[in-house]
């Protein structure tokens, strides 16, 4: 007890600098930069998740941007095009309701008269099958299917952690990458993006036994190595990397499961991806303390929300109590900065969302998927608009 009220008469009595210089060298730091603290309510992040609509829905989309987002606060939008995209290196690979590069220029255009910055968001390891449905790039190129002996089950149905969930791509197989960056680099000129979500959650296929190239390879090295290829593509375009958080995070020790963690080893990449990747993470019915842990490991994060108001505001609010711990001490500013913001996600169509968002709930009716989503956007931001400065 002594010795802790000499170390609180000191700190109250000399400045920082005395403080570093009693130390001895094992103990001493010296800070590279002075960091300031940024306005705990100011938040720099403040994003949107639409699917990419179908061409016929376009204008439907662009009016949304341009008439709901600044009225809302959003100044980022994250689009899920996936192969939604009239890809010209690969055309093979356009889905149904692709969009053509122009039509992607009007969305970019719709975003630029909000003051909104455009991300696109593609899935690069996991969700290369949606239900019984197989994705276009494995369906083009089926030899990059990490577990072709795993499929969905017909009739699909979903099941628990040890069952099928969705397939994944090879991340060692010699043919994945000349196709997926010249993919990455047509959505990157068409949104003149400068950062890229590339998906890597719920990643359960990885480093199967029976995969020539991955099987008995540590689900960590390999999860944190094809994350850095990718990350280090993007930086080579200017883009920064924005993925979900699941994977780096111990599903057994946290008991989150499989979700929205890894129980499958994964988690320990945190340690060996770069630190200027965006860690979006995502809890959908909760808000248990997990953006502090990337905080703590160096990562700027955006804790993620779905169709629970209630948690949504949570996560908030932690975002908010770690911010406002930034002006305490010359020391608390890095930590609190990486609290970058919020994100709000939607799973359906852009047209049901953008409905549910308009439409009126009816009487006595239990509200939809895209009614709870929507208006837990609609909660989210009118609390961060009744905090920003």
């Amino acid at each position: 007890m002594e010795a802790l009220e000499n170390e609180a008469t000191a700190a109250q009595t000399n400045t920082p600098e005395e403080v570093l210089d009693e130390r001895t060298p094992e103990q001493s730091y010296e800070p590279t930069e002075t960091v300031a603290s940024e306005p705990w309510n100011d938040l720099p992040i403040r994003a949107l998740l639409l699917t990419a609509p179908p061409p016929e829905d376009l204008d439907l989309f662009c009016g949304f941007i341009r008439d709901a987002l600044p009225k809302e606060g959003v100044n980022t939008l994250v689009v899920r095009f996936r192969y939604q995209y009239q890809f010209q290196s690969h055309p093979e690979l356009a889905d149904i309701g692709a969009l053509s590069r122009d039509q992607v220029r009007r969305m970019l255009q719709a975003c630029r008269d909000a003051g909104v910055q455009l991300i696109p968001k593609m899935n690069l390891l996991a969700h290369q099958s949606d239900e019984g449905y197989i994705m276009p790039l494995l369906a083009k190129y089926p030899q990059l299917d990490e577990a072709p002996h795993l499929n969905p089950p017909v009739p699909w149905k979903y099941g628990g952690l040890h069952d099928f969930y969705t397939k994944s791509l090879c991340p060692q197989h010699p043919d994945l990458l000349p196709i997926v960056f010249p993919l990455m680099d047509e959505l990157i000129e068409a949104c003149e993006a400068d950062a890229f979500h590339i998906g890597l959650d719920e990643v359960w296929i990885l480093g199967d036994d029976k995969c020539p190239r991955c099987g008995g390879r540590d689900k960590a090295e390999l999860f944190a190595e094809y994350t850095t290829i990718l990350r280090n593509h993007l930086a080579e375009k200017g883009c920064r990397t924005w993925i979900w958080s699941d994977r780096l995070i111990d599903g057994k020790t946290t008991h989150l499961l499989g979700w929205q963690a890894s129980m499958n080893n994964t988690h320990r990449a945190i340690d060996m991806i770069p630190k200027d990747i965006v860690i979006c993470d995502w809890k959908y019915e909760d808000a248990p303390p997990t953006p502090a842990y990337f905080a703590l490991k160096g990562f700027d994060v955006v804790p993620s929300s779905c169709y629970n108001a209630e948690a949504a505001i949570a996560q908030l609010e932690q975002v908010y109590f770690a911010r406002k711990n930034g002006a305490r001490a010359f020391f608390s500013a890095p930590l609190a900065n990486h609290q970058r913001g919020v994100f709000s996600t939607s799973w359906m169509s852009a047209r049901e969302f953008i409905e549910a968002y308009y439409g009126d709930p009816t009487p006595g009716a239990a509200p939809s998927l895209a009614e709870n989503t929507a208006n837990t956007f609609k909660a989210l931001f009118a609390e961060v608009r009744r905090n920003m400065p």
